[in-house]
């Protein structure tokens, strides 16, 4: 029996009704915790509603999931998961963030809120130990996410509440709304914030004093004195604190992975990498590192401010304070719309997290405008119809940028309720007005999700585009790294990023072992896929929970989850054809860098049908098979796939 067994706290937002009940060992061990029971608590909720509802009704559950590992001294634990139906993409939702929160949460005795309905006003939902209240939030309004977590500190008299609060893009149900954590902290991807507008819930807000029972604190201390060594022992631990992700941006260029002007390019011209480079930044804005989240040991989290002589476009910033853009906001504002500037892109990163804007849909929508810009298929005269005065969207324009990103966030005028549509969406709709197709120019992979990344030339992540059940994206996955590589397979060759050889067998296994972090919702930076091993997060579980599981029996958990997942969009008719990528990234070839000539379509089909072989499914449809859900104990899912024609 584990000592501590935190509870599933449900919130009808309707009725006001408010209840909670314990997770249950069985659960626990089938699923974990975080995304894997989030995605259990989905599921049922979908037996109850028809998959097919529009993710803006009523019908629509908000799922917010801690992990076992949260709050307590192992030291990794850092992420909150949030699950959903998603506005965005139509398809399974799922987001995670650092962040306070999770800590907060669980020390009030929680593991998961299920929050149902839609209340009548604006409200928020405030928990407090064993006290949970629906609050108005009335006076919240109109508040940027950062704002409105200080109103709630303020009027709860408590600076050590955290909370979970959407902006006013999510007010306005801009389909890629994030939910900001902490305030500085985005789940971003699938629009958890336009779920939360939907509901007229402006933020979770979160106190708690219990604190968490560990089974057996000191296996937990001996465990960390062989843990902490491999941690802080890592060659990328201090290159990390000092940059972050943004030292991206230096490492994909030899290789060609970094998206310039939409896309077009993959190399950037020197003297504007240096200016968005990692160094730049440190040297010029660095203030200090810090965790974004209880007990982290890393400190990636980096802070600045703008002096205002920094760069061109600083003065116009001078003082403001902010966290470092990491590079899902750097990319795509300073490559792809080609804005060489780190302080205008550090306000425009900050600009979207206080409206809760998701930075890949937002900085990879107007890198789409610029090229059409560029190309002459839309022009002032277009901007002046849909904006409502002449504006020019030359690469670089960051004044034009920063005017859009307030317009599609308050959904101001035409140009901004088109963007906040997606880039999909948004390129659907402006070729119907333009009677042409510039689809072409958009970059977006499975359920239309845009993506920063360099598809093309990187089969690893060209595959993740195309499979990940939250729609295209890397979080759940895009290959593996050499250690893992040899560890599954003997070989470390699927660790190459120019590789297509063992390309589907390691997306399954990458997909597996992410689906463990984010269950027990550790940082996947920590386990840098498994290099912290999945047996040390076995023993990790049993002295903080006392559930022991074999390495194997997490293997077998992380496949039940990305199983459970591909149901849920399976139900919704998904089938091989939507395992798909977009005309750029398939057939232009790559005309830079390492990856020269590099398409989608060189790779993807062959690829495909070994990621469905490895995964058991049929590789026709790729539906599940009945044979694949009984090794998984999933026979309860197999047959509800199996009345609704979802099963192989």
């Amino acid at each position: 029996m584990m000592p501590h067994q935190g509870l599933i706290l449900r919130v009808d937002l309707s009725t006001g009704r408010i209840s909670c009940e314990p997770v249950g060992e069985e659960l626990r061990r089938k699923y974990l915790g975080g995304d894997g029971i989030n995605s259990r608590l989905l599921w049922e909720h979908f037996l109850q509603v028809k998959p097919g509802i529009d993710p803006l009704g009523t019908d629509n559950v908000l799922i917010a999931g801690s992990g076992p590992l949260n709050g307590t001294p192992f030291g990794a634990g850092s992420k909150m998961q949030f699950t959903y139906k998603s506005p965005a993409y139509g398809i399974f939702g799922g987001t995670s963030s650092g962040g306070f929160f999770a800590s907060q949460l669980r020390w009030a005795g929680y593991d998961h809120v299920v929050i149902t309905g839609k209340a009548k006003h604006p409200v928020y939902l405030w928990i407090e130990d064993d006290n949970v209240e629906i609050k108005d939030a009335g006076h919240l309004r109109g508040m940027t996410a950062d704002e409105a977590n200080e109103a709630i500190r303020e009027s709860l008299g408590d600076n050590e509440i955290e909370t979970a609060c959407i902006g006013q893009a999510g007010e306005h149900l801009v389909r890629f709304a994030s939910i900001m954590v902490s305030c500085h902290r985005a789940a971003g991807r699938g629009g958890g914030g336009c779920v939360m507008g939907s509901k007229n819930l402006k933020a979770i807000a979160a106190r708690g004093t219990k604190g968490i029972c560990i089974h057996d604190p000191h296996g937990l201390l001996r465990l960390l004195d062989e843990y902490l060594p491999l941690t802080r022992g890592r060659a990328d631990r201090q290159e990390r604190m000092r940059f972050g992700t943004s030292e991206a941006f230096r490492r994909n260029q030899p290789l060609g992975f970094n998206t310039y002007r939409n896309g077009q390019g993959y190399l950037l011209p020197a003297e504007k990498l240096d200016r968005l480079d990692h160094d730049w930044y440190v040297n010029n804005m660095g203030l200090r590192a810090t965790s974004c989240s209880a007990g982290c040991l890393f400190g990636c989290n980096h802070w600045h401010r703008i002096k205002g002589n920094e760069s061109p476009a600083a003065a116009e910033y001078a003082g403001e304070w902010g966290t470092r853009p990491e590079y899902g906001a750097a990319n795509p504002f300073g490559a792809s719309c080609d804005v060489p500037d780190t302080p205008a892109v550090a306000h425009l990163t900050k600009m979207c997290n206080q409206y809760g804007m998701d930075t890949f849909e937002m900085g990879m929508g107007l890198s789409f405008l610029m090229e059409l810009w560029e190309r002459g298929i839309i022009n002032e005269d277009d901007t002046s119809s849909l904006v409502g005065q002449p504006l020019s969207l030359e690469w670089g324009n960051y004044r034009a940028l920063q005017e859009l990103i307030t317009a599609t966030a308050m959904k101001q005028n035409k140009l901004g309720e088109i963007l906040a549509e997606g880039v999909y969406r948004a390129a659907l709709e402006l070729g119907g007005l333009k009677d042409t197709n510039i689809l072409k120019y958009a970059s977006y992979g499975k359920g239309g999700a845009t993506h920063e990344g360099a598809a093309r030339g990187f089969p690893a992540m060209g595959l993740a585009c195309a499979v990940a059940s939250v729609g295209a994206h890397h979080g759940r996955g895009a290959g593996l790294r050499p250690g893992p590589s040899m560890k599954y397979f003997g070989k470390a060759k699927a660790g190459d990023p120019l590789s297509t050889a063992l390309l589907g067998p390691a997306q399954v296994v990458a997909e597996i072992l992410y689906a463990i972090n984010n269950s027990v919702s550790i940082c996947n930076f920590l386990t840098r896929q498994g290099e912290i091993s999945i047996e040390l997060l076995a023993r990790a579980l049993q002295v903080v929970t006392g559930m022991t599981l074999t390495e194997d029996e997490l293997l077998i958990a992380g496949e039940r989850v990305a199983n459970l997942q591909k149901a849920f969009n399976s139900r919704l008719g998904l089938r091989r054809q939507h395992d798909s990528l977009c005309e750029r990234w398939m057939n232009e070839p790559q005309v830079e860098g390492a990856a020269k000539g590099m398409k989608a379509s060189n790779y993807l089909e062959a690829a495909l049908d070994e990621y469905y072989r490895r995964h058991g499914w049929d590789e026709r449809t790729a539906l599940q098979t009945r044979n694949k859900m009984a090794e998984l104990d999933m026979l309860d899912v197999a047959q509800v796939l199996e009345k609704e024609g979802a099963l192989a």
